[in-house]
């Protein structure tokens, strides 16, 4: 049975297509169409982009090759090709310029992100599918080149709710493709044909009919494979057509029949065949220029011969492995000489570079410079995994006396291979770089670029130290080898060597000219300064933003808005991320995006959204996966989980995250880390845990910075555990400490949080009016603290605290609080406490039990004259869940007016009991 477009036998996987595409059109879907080599993929691929077109899709179609892999963006340039000038009209400039360059529509000397070519991408296909149901369509993506890879994973990742579908076929022993991970996957599996099918196919395709014997023949040994049995009969016509089945030629292995074939051509239509195999798809006049003589004749023959074909002038063999048999029929040898004259013949400079890097890398100074010239190139289209292979092999062609151009290729290898991600690749690019250059501000330089790479961070110090002494005189080096040590330091916890460092870059840059420099190393002083204790100094951040105002990780608006964060100021911090984030993704700078994500997800955990912190630290990750250690996201993420109390998943984030702090060296990810594992413990009442791992924390912090506490708050968890233990004289010590941070920086966080320690240890000493007494002043602190699990944890203290005075009424009240709070945030282990802990006192009366704590909360506040909007605002809820609380507790109490609701509660309301007498 014959379908559609000649596919043979396929009807079921070409109704389970158009069912698919049929379905595919309001939301993110994908298809995968796999099976074994030669079973019809690819086939089944391209009817799938006709039935595609026929439903009025845009479809973006590409069928990458083994040889173009290598081409940054090759793959790009067919997906959007076509479709290009339709859909970039309405992107940002900095992502129209990155696509132009990507595309090479345009030529420029000023490089691009490949980052922003990523965002390009997805402002395109957003803008295609806005208009149009969209199909990306990619045959065996395995040969993708890896910044097409990127950049097309990074947009099909952001899209949901557009009507996109992707087709993808795959071999069945290939790995899932990370491509469609995470979407949501129809799976075509494509079983062997039948054998009537087989017949149908190969009367079809090469119109002999096959004797019964001969068919059966064919078809058992194929397995049902059409690719195979076409081969297969093929090789029976070649010798004759004999129908016994005792002549049909049937070798053991396809390699064999396809290497058969080949021989019967002419030697040179095989040289043809093997430099069209050695191009990326080359058009018939490509051909024809790379071996120097007409081409038609051999062509036609390998059309015959079922080798190729290059019916629309360009030359595609007929399935990817008759291109890899012939290629593979050439010794390696043969393949480097091939390649070496390809890269003398071809016009376009990245192509010859590609042919260049495929060859033997003896010294020779012009293909070097060539291999360098072509890195260039690339880089400048955002391609930065080509360049960094470009430039590898521009280094490996250095003739060996040649220093001073070892030194620089190794240098901007190094630098090529960091943008690409590639760390490990980098750092031997570096140590070369060292090793080949004379002391001087040259090798500085490439020694404090091993610094920022050096793991664990500890070596970075004595790399810095080493380019100090090569720096010499050259201020502009100096500067950014001590900003550097600085950056460094503070990593390892060593602030007031932070501070020094940054103080003697700001030093340096002063006379270095360069205002950017100036500007960068003013905020880095500004942020460790804050770190020691020394207060927000906003004089320099003014004067760090007027010199450099970008959006970058490091840039001072940057370093502000984390200092600022730390410092309570959340309104301010959210703002200027949210402005940042938008920046860097705007122009493709992914890995600061990443990071203003995750200071965004840290601030989201503050504030009690811990949904918002786990997606915020999701896509931090993402952001960063090829560039750098993922230790932040997965700290911030594993307390937000632990927030919510998912503490298994929280464990698992927060032990894989301190893995990676240890074998950094990183201090600050270290105690972080920490901190979510004892307070997981502190949330269950496992105290003993907690404070072993709360207590390490601690004590990395105390001696390295402890006048500023920052965005490290384990130190109040471990009094609260300390205290449950009975080990008073330790709880003292770190309030004490709290105290004293107070009184220097008045900050609101230490204030309310350390006033909530030291009530904990008067408690415990039986204090109980001067316990109440500290939290109400810690409650007055909160009142500036946008973090409302704090504020929970207050007045859970203060609960407990009143119900031990015997204020039974008020504590209830304080605990309810509480737990409207702990319910309002989802924090659900809090909230058993609470719970516990009103359990305690005993019951209200029947119509106030029927209320639940939240719906409680809310009347009292409508009691003391509060409107919905100030009890949203209070309890960090929207207006309609108040009115929605507010109107089952009238139906629940049988009012009908918020002055019935007052008056009903005023009945009910229970003395107050003025006694302070402790009950323990």
């Amino acid at each position: 049975m014959t379908s559609a477009q000649g596919t043979v036998g396929r009807d079921m996987e070409l109704a389970s297509i158009r069912a698919f595409l049929d379905s595919a059109g309001g939301r993110l879907t994908a298809l995968l169409i796999e099976g074994e080599v030669g079973i019809g993929k690819s086939s089944l691929w391209r009817e799938t982009v006709r039935a595609a077109e026929e439903r009025g899709h845009r479809v973006l179609a590409c069928q990458p090759t083994e040889n173009e892999a290598g081409i940054g963006f090759a793959g790009l340039i067919d997906l959007l090709g076509s479709w290009v000038d339709e859909s970039a009209a309405e992107l940002p400039e900095p992502q129209r310029r990155a696509l132009d360059a990507a595309l090479m529509r345009t030529s420029s000397d000023a490089a691009v992100r490949q980052g922003a070519v990523a965002v390009a991408v997805l402002g395109v296909l957003r803008t295609l599918a806005r208009s149009a149901p969209t199909t990306v369509a990619i045959d065996d993506p395995q040969w993708l080149d890896m910044p097409t890879r990127q950049a097309l994973g990074f947009a099909l990742r952001r899209l949901d709710a557009e009507p996109v579908a992707v087709v993808v076929t795959r071999r069945r022993d290939r790995l899932a493709d990370e491509l469609i991970e995470g979407l949501p996957v129809t799976r075509l599996a494509v079983p062997p044909m039948s054998l009537g099918a087989t017949y149908q196919l190969v009367h079809a395709r090469l119109g002999v009919t096959l004797a019964r014997p001969a068919l059966v023949r064919v078809y058992e040994t194929s397995g049902g494979n059409p690719f195979f049995s076409l081969e297969l009969a093929r090789a029976w016509i070649d010798r004759g057509g004999v129908a016994d089945v005792g002549h049909l030629p049937v070798p053991e292995r396809l390699g064999d029949l396809l290497r058969r074939r080949l021989e019967d051509l002419p030697d040179g239509t095989r040289r043809v065949l093997l430099i069209a195999a050695a191009m990326a798809a080359p058009s018939v006049q490509e051909l024809q220029e790379a071996c120097d003589r007409p081409v038609e004749r051999d062509l036609a023959r390998a059309e015959t011969a079922g080798v190729v074909d290059s019916s629309d002038g360009i030359v595609r063999f007929s399935h990817p492995l008759m291109a890899a048999t012939v290629y593979g029929a050439a010794t390696a040898a043969e393949r480097r000489m091939l390649h070496r004259e390809l890269a003398g013949a071809v016009r376009d400079p990245e192509e010859r570079a590609r042919h260049l890097a495929l060859t033997s890398p003896e010294p020779d100074e012009a293909l070097a410079e060539a291999l360098e010239d072509a890195a260039t190139r690339v880089a400048r289209r955002g391609a930065t995994d080509v360049a960094a292979t470009y430039a590898q092999r521009a280094l490996d062609f250095t003739p060996p006396g040649d220093r001073g151009a070892s030194f620089r290729r190794a240098t901007a290898a190094g630098v090529h291979a960091m943008a690409a991600g590639d760390r490990a690749r980098a750092r031997a690019l570096f140590e070369r770089a060292v090793a080949d250059a004379p002391a001087g501000p040259g090798r500085a330089e490439a020694l404090r670029w091993l610094a920022e790479l050096s793991t664990p961070l500890g070596q970075g110090i004595a790399l810095c130290d080493r380019a100090l002494q090569d720096a010499g005189t050259d201020q502009a080096v100096a500067s950014r080898i001590h900003r550097t040590r600085g950056a460094i330091s503070y990593f390892l916890g060593d602030v007031p060597a932070a501070e020094h460092h940054a103080g003697l870059g700001v030093e340096l840059a002063e006379g270095s000219g360069d205002d950017q420099a100036l500007g960068m190393a003013l905020a880095e002083l500004a942020h460790w300064t804050y770190c020691g204790g020394g207060g927000v100094r906003r004089d320099l951040f003014e004067r760090a933003i007027a010199l450099d105002g970008s959006a970058g990780a490091s840039s001072p608006r940057s370093h502000l808005a984390k200092v600022v964060m730390d410092n309570d100021e959340h309104d301010e911090a959210r703002s200027l991320l949210t402005l940042l984030l938008d920046e860097t993704m705007e122009t493709g700078d992914l890995y600061s995006a990443s990071t203003h994500r995750f200071h965004l997800a840290e601030l989201d955990v503050w504030a009690g959204d811990w949904i918002a912190a786990i997606e915020h630290a999701e896509e931090s990750l993402q952001l960063r996966q090829h560039l750098d250690r993922p230790g932040a996201p997965l700290y911030v993420e594993a307390m937000a989980r632990a927030c919510l109390g998912d503490v298994d998943e929280a464990r698992n984030l927060a032990e894989a995250g301190l893995v990676e702090a240890l074998r950094a060296e990183d201090v600050v990810f270290r105690m972080q880390n920490l901190h979510v594992l004892g307070f997981v413990e502190l949330s269950l009442g496992n105290h003993e845990a907690a404070r072993a791992f709360l207590g390490e924390a601690t004590d990395l912090m105390r001696p390295r910075w402890n006048r500023e506490f920052g965005d490290c708050h384990m130190v109040p968890d471990e009094i609260e555990a300390l205290v449950a233990l009975g080990d008073l004289a330790r709880a003292e010590d770190l309030a004490g400490w709290m105290d004293e941070v107070a009184r220097a920086t008045h900050r609101p966080w230490t204030v309310a949080t350390g006033a909530r320690s030291r009530a904990l240890v008067q408690a415990a000493r039986n204090d109980l009016d001067e316990a109440d007494a500290t939290l109400e002043r810690a409650l007055a602190a909160h009142e500036r603290l946008p973090m409302a699990l704090e504020l929970g944890r207050t007045l859970l203290t203060r609960g407990i605290v009143q119900r031990r005075m015997r204020r039974r009424a008020v504590a209830r009240e304080t605990l309810e609080q509480a737990l409207a709070l702990f319910e309002g945030r989802g924090a659900t282990l809090w909230a058993e406490r609470a719970r516990s802990e009103i359990a305690r006192i005993g019951v209200r009366s029947a119509a106030q039990v029927d209320l639940t704590p939240v719906e409680r909360r809310m009347a009292a506040l409508v009691a003391q004259g509060c409107t919905n909007q100030e009890i949203a605002a209070s309890l960090s809820v929207s207006r309609k869940t108040v009115e929605a609380n507010l109107s089952r507790s009238y139906r629940k109490l049988g009012v009908r007016s918020r002055a019935e609701l007052v008056a009903r509660l005023s009945v009910q309301r229970e003395p107050t009991s003025t006694s302070s007498a402790p009950n323990g």
